[in-house]
């Protein structure tokens, strides 16, 4: 014998099968009017889901679900990047303001050293005690050792942004040092905290990544829910067939004589595809478990684990709105700092000069000179650090808003067939 078939479900739960069948039969039975004989059959039969298993989504669920989690994966790829690119955003500024943060140092250093010669031209025409030329190269070496500790820090951010720029330390590239194009600026932008938060919801790729989850359990809870009906198809089927083989005499048994449908498998083959012999049938077939427990067991599990997690998606969306909240709060606090520090800078600016007015004609210390620009050199970086802790506030709130990318004009590129 020999058969072929070919089967397929289509989305509406329609299943269909096309089988071709062959057979040769041989024996040494005395009553066979046909030896060999041969049949041929063509038959398709065709089965309609009525109620469990009927409907186009229902049968499309396993596509819908690969798409959703196609989706998913994109969005998780999508907030590493955001990560990435935040993190290094950050290690970046980070530098910007050990770089700032270093000249500053420098003037200190400068500072130091101008007060140390003024202060032994006055100790060298007796105007001045000995004392006062120790303290301001105490001084002076402090602040070189201060110096000293900046220059590596400097370093070491460098390494960092480096290394999280995958830059192979022993390459060209990897020996130059990193020279920052961007200044630290205020640019204020008015932000709605309202319309931030529902942007926000709108992008976060772990939110959106929820959501696509909640799709794909309401999809299993579709589907366990018609798997609670009973099945009932509407099944259909018709046949050709053909008939032939050795005509043999036949002396014995009800039928005698020689049968008319001798030939060889040709023969059966072109009675099969002339229609002339045919068969069909058409139906409803019925079933339904008793008690239908395990379908209902599904059906409970499903909808449990949608519960579930909605209660996540709402714990996430509450975590989400502290977290603009808070970034919101953060860079309007960096505004108020970078205005209070500015002011500061400038009022240490106008003590040190009043103080360095008053040691050259004798009213003060060395000591108090070097307090006050010590307190300087620490509102210069106050004020630096200001400015760079409100950039780093963007960053933040550009991240927890999901806006990362498109601030730096970078399009992720979908995967095929998402």
């Amino acid at each position: 014998n020999w058969n072929l078939s070919l089967t397929q479900k289509f989305v509406t739960g329609t299943d269909y099968e096309l089988s071709f069948t062959n057979d040769r039969n041989k024996t040494n039975s005395a009553t066979a009017g046909l030896n060999p004989s041969y049949t041929s059959e063509l038959d398709l039969s065709i089965t309609q889901p009525l109620l469990k298993n009927f409907g186009i989504d229902l049968n499309k669920r396993n596509i819908y679900i690969a798409k959703n989690e196609v989706n998913i994966s994109d969005y998780e790829f999508e907030g590493k990047v955001i990560d990435i690119i935040s993190n290094v955003e950050n290690v970046y500024w980070d530098l910007v303001f050990r770089i700032k943060n270093l000249e500053v140092k420098k003037k200190s250093l400068e500072r130091a050293k101008d007060l140390e010669r003024r202060v032994k031209a006055q100790v060298s025409v007796g105007t001045m005690a000995e004392i006062e030329t120790l303290q301001a190269q105490s001084e002076v070496a402090s602040r070189n050792e201060s110096l000293l500790v900046a220059q590596n820090l400097i370093q070491d951010t460098e390494d960092i942004l480096k290394n999280i720029l995958n830059i192979d330390y022993g390459s060209d590239e990897g020996l130059k040092a990193i020279h920052p194009s961007d200044r630290p600026e205020m640019v204020i932008e008015e932000i709605n905290l309202n319309n931030a938060i529902k942007e926000t919801l709108l992008n976060r790729p772990d939110y959106l990544g929820k959501q696509k989850e909640l799709e794909n359990k309401n999809i299993l809870v579709k589907y366990r829910e018609n798997q609670l009906y009973p099945t009932v198809d509407l099944v259909g089927s018709l046949g050709l067939n053909g008939l032939s083989g050795n005509a043999v005499n036949v002396t014995s048994g009800t039928f005698q004589g020689r049968s008319k449908y001798g030939g060889d498998y040709g023969q059966a083959l072109s009675d099969t595809l002339s229609t002339k012999y045919f068969n069909w049938e058409i139906g409803v077939n019925f079933s339904y478990p008793l008690g239908n427990r395990s379908a209902k067991s599904q059906l409970s599990a499903s909808r449990l684990e949608k519960a579930q997690l909605i209660l996540s998606i709402r714990d996430i969306e509450k975590g989400i709105i502290v977290e603009v909240r808070e970034a919101v709060r953060q860079l309007k606090t960096d505004i108020k700092r970078i205005h209070a520090s500015k002011v500061a800078r400038k009022l240490a600016e106008e003590k040190l000069k009043a103080e360095e007015k008053k040691f050259e004609v004798g009213l003060s210390t060395s000591f108090n000179v070097l307090k006050f620009q010590e307190d300087l050199a620490e509102e210069q970086s106050n004020e630096i650090k200001a400015l760079i802790d409100y950039n780093k506030s963007k960053i933040r709130l550009r991240q927890v808003m999901a806006t990362t990318l498109k601030a730096n004009d970078i399009k992720l590129k979908p995967k095929e067939n998402s």
